[in-house]
């Protein structure tokens, strides 16, 4: 809008509430009254860097409408976050469990149950599996075989077994969790977020290990004739050995996941400001500043502009 000064203007009640840079110098408008133009009967902003009118063109007044559209965003932000946080917290709960599972099946492979059949090499082994096979034996007697095999068969040079499908597919969805966890905690900081994504991790991982210990406890009997009747003879040791595999590994299971979950939630952001840089140009950002603000960085600013060097004659 030119000759500003021909235009005659009346102050309103109203500031600009949004971001808008001036057309003329790009400042940003927000917090800066609005005017009413007389002869345009037209909102206008002054620009108080240039002193530049800029008009008020589509960006019509909504009145309640506004406040409801506002109103139903913030429902559906704290609906999604709410939803985050139920996956978050059974994620980090059954992968207390899953840990165990995966060990299970890798050591089975192994000769985990073929080892119980044996009569062992050692006088250590011979004493725990003889314990194993007396009427009251518990879950704690099966628990130091594990160990004893896992001492054996020197499980650590196959601790990559470990992240077999179904833990890898929960640490996997725990990574994308706490990358959605985090941008939908937005406009908390990234410090803040990854505070809370420690909190809800380890409270839903902490009732994962508890439970896991509740349901096997180590004065559960080993050779409990509900158990047998249940699952048969061949198939009761199976399900005794896999619970004591579970207790073993819920702790690890529960700090991988934990892990995975927070440092998913502290990558978030900086990923998504690189992503955005790479992929967008820097004068276009404006539209994910919060990316940036919420974590108390300055935005970036666009390469100066080389001007053409003057060559004196």
């Amino acid at each position: 809008m030119n000759e500003a000064s021909s235009i005659t203007t009346e102050t309103t009640e109203f500031v600009l509430e949004g971001h808008r840079p001036c057309q003329h110098c790009g400042y940003d408008l927000v917090g800066t009254p609005i005017e009413h133009a007389r002869d345009l009967d037209l909102a206008v902003i002054r620009c108080p860097e240039c002193g530049h009118l800029n008009p008020l063109i589509g960006t019509p007044p909504l009145g309640p409408f506004a406040q409801r559209a506002a109103t139903a965003g913030t429902l559906v932000r704290l609906l999604l976050i709410g939803l985050a946080a139920i996956f978050l917290w059974n994620v980090a709960f059954f992968s207390v469990e899953a840990m165990g599972e995966s060990v299970f099946r890798s050591q089975v492979n192994d000769g985990l149950l073929a080892f119980f059949e044996s009569t062992g090499n050692t006088p250590e082994e011979q004493r725990a599996l003889e314990a194993v096979q007396e009427d009251d034996s518990t879950l704690a007697d099966v628990v130091t075989v594990v160990t004893l095999y896992q001492d054996r068969a020197d499980f650590t040079h196959n601790f990559a077994n470990l992240f077999q499908s179904q833990i890898k597919d929960l640490l996997g969805i725990a990574c994308i969790l706490g990358f959605t966890w985090s941008w939908l905690l937005l406009p908390q900081g990234g410090r803040r977020a990854a505070i809370l994504t420690l909190f809800v991790g380890v409270l839903a991982a902490g009732a994962g290990v508890a439970s896991t210990y509740a349901n096997s406890p180590l004065s559960l009997p080993a050779q409990d004739p509900g158990t047998i009747a249940a699952y048969g003879p061949d198939n009761s040791l199976s399900f005794v050995v896999e619970a004591s595999v579970e207790r073993i590994y819920a702790l690890p299971g529960a700090v991988f996941v934990v892990a995975t979950l927070v440092v998913s939630s502290m990558l978030a952001r900086p990923l998504a400001r690189r992503a955005f840089q790479l992929l967008v140009p820097t004068e276009h950002l404006s539209g994910v500043e919060l990316l940036w603000t919420a974590d108390g960085l300055p935005m970036p600013s666009p390469p100066a502009t080389k001007e053409p060097s003057v060559v004196n004659s």
